[in-house]
């Protein structure tokens, strides 16, 4: 039987925000931080954040400031609440910013395209190693000739995947997709630029260095739990931050929290959560995340397929900035010919003693690698999403979710 979290009782959250307000005084005193130092707090509109920010006002008042960095792929909910949570908590508004990518940005990246996919590129990593990718640039080859049909099978029309690449390296007006289209594929696990441009990087340069530069000693306050991951575990509760050692330092409030926790505080306080968490969500943040799970995927398709359509319109663009995808879309041709290379020293290609399956990658894959499945698109991701353990027979819970009523996974329905 599946049991709702119980949560804490008030007077344990009275006691809790005791223990951050002495501790924080504690790390104040041992960094000889100044008593007018800032506060800004990291938000991103789900529980810890606004956890984190409802504590630090409760305790500091006015001295709190908070910045959200919008990546242009979060839900119109997070954002619409993230405007107007200062109305619940009584704290400043959130200071929104994003990264804009500019036509420069754009200018430079095509001077490289136009530049390196003029060549001939050895694979440098994978399977495929050593292999050799023909010029991107001319049209008279058979290669080209037999992009060509790629070409028709997605329905444009360019004599080379250099000229559809150029097509859409311009400014979108989404800061996701231009970083996507910047890097030539969507963020993965191994990296995430993502997190470190639209973010980290977005946050620092719009709303903390300007503090740095006049000279305030500012103390960030994240809602980092370290139940959510072993990685999160292992980070120190305070410590200087490496952009700035002297003036600079993080902190970790509600490290040793709980979700039900950071829920009991909502109440404590009055404050009603972000309205995904009573659709579903077990986290907030970009909709979706490309490393979210197979049920968060169902259960975005289930609730907001507008997002869904999102993200397919992406992955046409995205796969034209793509080297790979331009050179595995070809197949069958593009995989029997490259055999015929020799590796230096009179070496065959190997491809590390395997024999790769004849693909067919039409995709620059938004959710990356999923179900087994190469490259796939956000379509058949969604459908992967809806099956059970294997992925082959479809879920009848998922298949048969209801939308219209209250699903918190932490017990929040009422």
């Amino acid at each position: 039987m599946i049991e709702a979290p119980a949560l804490i009782i008030p007077t344990d959250i009275s006691a809790m925000i005791k223990e951050i307000k002495s501790a924080y005084a504690g790390y104040v005193a041992k960094f000889r931080i100044p008593s007018d130092h800032v506060i800004v707090v990291n938000y991103s509109g789900g529980k810890d954040s606004t956890a984190t920010l409802a504590i630090a006002h409760h305790l500091f008042g006015d001295k709190v400031r908070n910045v959200m960095a919008d990546t242009d792929n979060e839900h119109e909910y997070t954002v619409e609440y993230a405007k107007n949570i200062h109305q619940q908590i009584g704290c400043r508004p959130v200071q929104l910013v994003k990264r804009i990518y500019s036509e420069q940005d754009f200018a430079k990246r095509r001077v490289s395209v136009q530049k390196n996919w003029r060549k001939r590129q050895a694979i440098r990593m994978g399977a495929y190693r050593g292999v050799v990718m023909p010029s991107l640039y001319a049209s008279d080859t058979k290669f080209a000739e037999a992009w060509r049909k790629s070409a028709k099978r997605w329905g444009i029309d360019f004599d080379t995947p250099l000229d559809a690449a150029l097509s859409v390296l311009k400014p979108s007006g989404n800061s996701f997709l231009d970083a996507a289209l910047l890097h030539g594929k969507f963020p993965m696990l191994r990296d995430r630029f993502c997190t470190d441009e639209l973010k980290i990087n977005a946050a620092f340069d719009q709303a903390i260095n300007p503090l740095l530069e006049e000279g305030e000693v500012v103390v960030q306050w994240s809602g980092v739990r370290g139940d959510e991951s072993s990685k999160r575990a292992s980070y120190a509760r305070f410590e200087a931050d490496r952009r700035d050692s002297s003036f600079l330092y993080n902190f970790l409030p509600i490290h040793k929290w709980t979700a039900s926790d950071v829920f009991a505080l909502h109440k404590y306080f009055g404050i009603k959560p972000n309205p995904l968490y009573l659709e579903g969500a077990a986290r907030v943040g970009c909709m979706n995340c490309v490393l979210c799970n197979k049920e968060e995927i169902a259960q975005t398709a289930a609730r907001y397929p507008h997002h869904i359509e999102k993200h397919r319109e992406w992955e046409q663009k995205v796969r034209l900035v793509s080297r790979w995808v331009h050179w595995m879309s070809v197949g069958t041709f593009d995989q029997s010919w490259m055999r015929k290379y020799s590796l230096p020293l009179g070496r065959a290609v190997q491809l590390y003693g395997l024999t790769p399956e004849v693909q067919n990658i039409d995709w620059s894959a938004f959710y990356g690698t999923r179900g087994g499945m190469g490259a796939p698109s956000v379509n058949d991701v969604v459908e992967w999403a809806k099956t059970g353990r294997g992925g082959k027979v479809y879920d009848l819970v998922k298949a048969s979710l209801d939308t219209e009523v209250c699903s918190s996974r932490y017990g929040l329905c009422e």
